[in-house]
């Protein structure tokens, strides 16, 4: 292009261009355009900064950047100028250096014209269109004659919760699909969606059902240009409440009809306006009967005047009014309702109707009426139960306290009751206990209460007490009541009662205490012996509290794992063998320390936790086994069962779980103690039970043996393997001839029945050697060792070794020939124990007893006669003699006054009597040699 059009487009341009210098913003030079647009002359721009004629903020701050050499290379901006009559003009400018080796910018702005304003006239248009779209309620979608969304308002997406991701797509298929998904049958709307075309001249009107329970209306309608269809406008209103609406006023007119309760309309003077069908089921009226009438015609006449006054009282003041109203049905016959009245209010808040609904609770009242008897009334006997004895307790507590008069309650339990239920069948008890209970009620006086409690138990509350004489002449009544024969078909049946007795307000303040005072003193009636009455008393109260307090510590310590096993050992004295061990529970208290079972097991022995601690010790000792096998030590345990424990019914499946998971301790390693006592209380259960746990390799023992005066029948029927000897009588047989006796006789039993003995309680050598004497080879004891904690048991196991004095025992067969000798030297020890009593008490043996001491007896009698004629015998009358010398002149320097030079002696009897003790023991070995070897007998 040549020079001549370039100035020529600069002179003629449309487009304003200015000549910068930017360090002054100085304008160097302006074209025609600049002077046209801007209204300035040539030579008034050339004397202007830039800044004078670009006014906006923007421009500014660039020409400020310019000036300090930091602008842009090339900067596009829209750009404001002020032109010389004031008014400002748009236009949109580029500004570049002029060129790439100079500091002069150039400016190029091109003035915003006609278009503009055209286009913002249509922006204005399109945001009054949106604000209408979103000023409307309802959901507004457009779509062109394709079907292509044009426009929707934001109801539209909030109605059809749209996600924004899928609005900010642009994507109308997906948006269509969201739609459908929405729908409760999706496939339904896209065929009535492809129905509906965008160019069809037709409107529609359909409703939607949502999946989520919403309802919502469509309605459509062709949009126009003239006559020409350009599309379709849809609207989409949530009429969800309304079909709600709609539902509830058919669902009230349903209710209305079809109630189960009797409804009725009435205007303010109570006239009937509408009934339902229940009314008339109810009443016997049909509607027509009805309408116009009052309701005075349903009065039973059973509620007076004052009772409709109250009713209509609340009716006005309240609004409102619910209670049980008796009517009369159209036959004439009665019948209970309970009814609920409510005014309806006009918008003043004036009562214009009354609605009335009401349900037939006749059958409900009959049936009310029976439960409440069968609430407070025993239903065999027909006195009072426990519900109303607590009532009537509560009025007489309450009388005493006004009168100051006493009262007694009295707990009565029948005696022998369960046998004739076992015996007769429970058909007889009934007829029993209805006719005692008859008895014992005739027996009070009026005003006095008898009640019963369940089973044979009654409670009986004597009011308005004075002497003891007064309430004691009832309680003899009444022990007279019960034990009085009853004929009852063929059989003729007596029993009697144990009565517990306490006193108000002597025994307790309220009426729980008394009864459990009362329950407490029947207790002790049945203790003492039954047929008989208990007072209560105070003292025996505080101890029970004492023993529940420490039961539910016994329960918290069992949840805290305060319990421990001790394991004391059991050993084979004859062989020197270890036989196993028994488990022995421990307290290990958080603040008294360790505690012995003696003094928390017998608080618990009739309470279920004894049941949890016996579960725990099978637990704990088969637990140990397992642990002690896996270290290479196989030692059998056992554990003591109390009898309560042993009488649950699922004992059996309880110990045979039990063993299950611990599979690798073989069961017959586990034994189970179960004291004679327990044993005999039920001795067919407890056999069939030690013989189901037999079949699971279980062993049982018989503890404390000789304690429960077992007969031999007992002991054959009982399948124990085990009799253990109690300590009480191991313990003093060295020095008291009946106890050895009890010994020798349990040894004997056992090896008749072929059962195996274990001595309990040897304390010293000497206890083992009498064992092994006797015959009875395993034994446990302090002598042998002390229970240890588990851990302790294998180094034990792994250094025990059996007295020497056991030694000499282990060949000896002891026949019952032998027993005299044996019977001698404890009458030995039992005399030098005379003796010794003289220094440590008051005096307990005389010279006269020591004289005719039985070892003596026996020494110039029997053994003279049996066993004179061997060696061994002989020496025994130096040594005798001396021992009897010596305790003389003990017991002489005693009665003297000389104690600390008698005492000092001692170690001389001592001496004595051990060495008299050898030859006796001499003398049974060559007894014993002399039948085995010589064959002839001694005697």
């Amino acid at each position: 292009m040549s020079l001549d059009t370039n100035q020529l487009l600069l002179a003629h341009g449309n487009e304003i261009l200015l000549l910068v210098e930017p360090a002054s913003l100085a304008i160097l030079s302006a074209n025609a355009a600049a002077t046209r647009h801007l209204g300035y002359a040539q030579e008034a721009l050339l004397k202007m900064q830039v800044t004078d004629i670009e006014c906006a903020l923007s421009d500014v701050f660039y020409w400020e950047d310019a000036r300090n050499g930091i602008a842009p290379e090339l900067h596009d901006a829209e750009a404001s100028y002020l032109k010389a009559d004031g008014e400002v003009l748009q236009a949109t400018k580029t500004v570049v250096r002029a060129t790439p080796d100079s500091t002069l910018l150039v400016v190029c702005a091109l003035p915003v014209g006609k278009l503009q304003r055209t286009e913002k006239e249509l922006a204005d248009l399109s945001a009054r269109l949106r604000a209408t779209l979103e000023a409307t309620a309802d959901g507004i979608l457009v779509e062109d004659r394709s079907g292509a969304i044009l426009n929707m308002n934001r109801r539209f997406s909030e109605l059809w919760q749209i996600p924004e991701d899928l609005l900010l797509a642009h994507d109308d298929a997906a948006i269509f699909e969201f739609m459908a998904g929405r729908m409760r049958d999706p496939e339904a709307y896209r065929a009535r969606i492809d129905e509906i075309r965008p160019y069809d001249d037709i409107e529609t009107v359909d409703t939607l059902m949502l999946a989520n329970g919403g309802v919502l209306e469509r309605k459509s309608r062709p949009a126009r240009h003239g006559n020409l269809i350009i599309g379709r406008v849809f609207s989409f209103t949530d009429i969800t409440e309304r079909k709600a609406n709609e539902s509830r006023l058919k669902l009230a007119a349903s209710v209305f009809t079809h109630a189960h309760e009797g409804i009725i309309i009435t205007d303010t003077r109570s006239c009937i306006v509408e009934v339902n069908n229940t009314f008339s089921r109810i009443t016997g009226y049909s509607r027509e009967e009805v309408l116009g009438q009052n309701v005075r015609l349903l009065k039973s006449g059973r509620q007076d005047s004052a009772f409709y006054t109250n009713l209509w009282r609340d009716l006005v003041k309240l609004g409102h009014w619910h209670g049980e109203v008796w009517n009369r049905r159209r036959d004439g016959t009665l019948y209970a309702e309970k009814l609920s009245i409510a005014a309806v209010k006009n918008v003043d808040g004036e009562s214009r109707h009354y609605v009335a609904l009401f349900s037939d609770i006749t059958e409900l009242k009959e049936h009310q009426h029976q439960l409440e008897r069968m609430a407070h009334y025993d239903a065999l006997t027909g006195i009072p139960n426990r519900v109303l004895l607590a009532d009537r307790l509560e009025q007489a507590i309450a009388q005493s306290q006004r009168r100051k008069r006493n009262l007694a309650v009295v707990y009565l339990d029948l005696d022998g009751f369960k046998e004739v239920n076992d015996l007769h069948g429970h058909e007889t008890g009934d007829l029993l206990l209805i006719a005692i209970a008859q008895r014992l009620r005739d027996t009070l006086r009026e005003g006095d209460t008898l009640a019963r409690l369940g089973g044979d138990e009654f409670v009986a509350v004597l009011t308005d007490l004075g002497e003891q004489e007064e309430w004691t002449g009832i309680l003899a009544r009444m022990q007279q009541a019960a034990a009085t024969p009853v004929k009852i078909r063929q059989h003729t049946l007596q029993l009697s009662a144990s009565l517990g007795v306490t006193l108000y307000p002597q025994n307790g303040s309220d009426a729980d205490t008394l009864l459990r005072h009362a329950d407490q003193a029947m207790y002790q009636a049945k203790q003492a012996g039954k047929n008989r009455y208990h007072l209560f008393d105070p003292e025996r109260d505080r101890q029970t509290q004492t023993h529940l307090e420490t039961r539910r510590q016994i329960a918290q310590g069992l949840v805290r794992s305060e319990f421990v096993l001790f394991y004391q050992p059991k050993v084979n004295m004859r062989s020197g063998e270890i036989a196993g061990a028994e488990a022995l529970i421990r307290w290990q208290h958080p603040e008294r320390g360790l505690i012995s079972p003696g003094e928390f097991l017998p608080l618990i022995e009739d309470d279920e936790l004894i049941v949890r601690i016996g579960d725990w010790v099978m637990d704990t000792a088969l637990r140990q086994m397992s642990e002690w096998r896996s270290q290479g030590l196989s030692l059998p345990v056992s554990v003591n069962i109390a009898a309560l424990h042993l009488q649950q019914e699922d004992f059996l499946q309880r110990l045979q779980a039990k063993l299950e998971t611990h599979a690798d301790v073989p069961a017959d390693n586990l034994e189970l103690e179960v004291v004679e006592t327990a044993a005999l209380e039920g001795v067919s259960r407890i056999s069939r039970l030690i013989e189901d746990c037999r079949s699971l390799g279980v062993r049982f023992s018989l503890d404390d043996f000789g304690t429960g005066y077992s007969s031999l029948t007992y002991l054959r029927r009982l399948p124990a393997s085990v009799l253990k000897i109690d300590q009480s009588f191991v313990r003093d047989m060295l020095w008291d001839s009946e106890d050895m006796a009890i010994v020798e006789g349990v040894i004997g039993l056992a090896a008749a029945f072929r059962r195996t003995v274990i001595g309990e309680g040897v304390e010293t050598a000497e206890h083992g050697e009498l064992l092994l004497r006797l015959g009875c080879d395993l034994a446990q004891g302090y002598g042998i060792a002390r229970p240890m904690p588990a851990n302790d048991i294998p180094a034990w196991a792994a250094t025990w070794k059996p007295e020497p004095s056991w030694s000499a025992c282990r060949n000896l067969a002891a026949t019952r020939d032998d027993l005299p000798l044996t019977y001698a030297e404890v009458e030995l020890r039992h005399w030098v124990k005379c003796v010794e009593s003289c220094f440590v008490a008051s005096s307990v043996a005389t010279v006269a007893d020591l004289c005719e001491y039985r070892f003596g007896q026996w020494y110039h009698g029997d053994g003279q006669t049996h066993y004179g004629r061997l060696p061994a015998f002989a020496a025994l009358g130096p040594l005798h003699a001396s021992m009897h010398a010596l305790g003389l002149e003990l017991t002489e320097l005693w009665a003297n006054g000389q104690t600390e030079l008698a005492r000092g002696r001692l170690s001389e009897l001592h001496a004595l009597r051990d060495e008299v003790t050898r030859h006796l023991h001499a003398l049974q070995e060559e007894c014993i040699e002399a039948r085995q070897v010589l064959r002839f007998p001694l005697f």
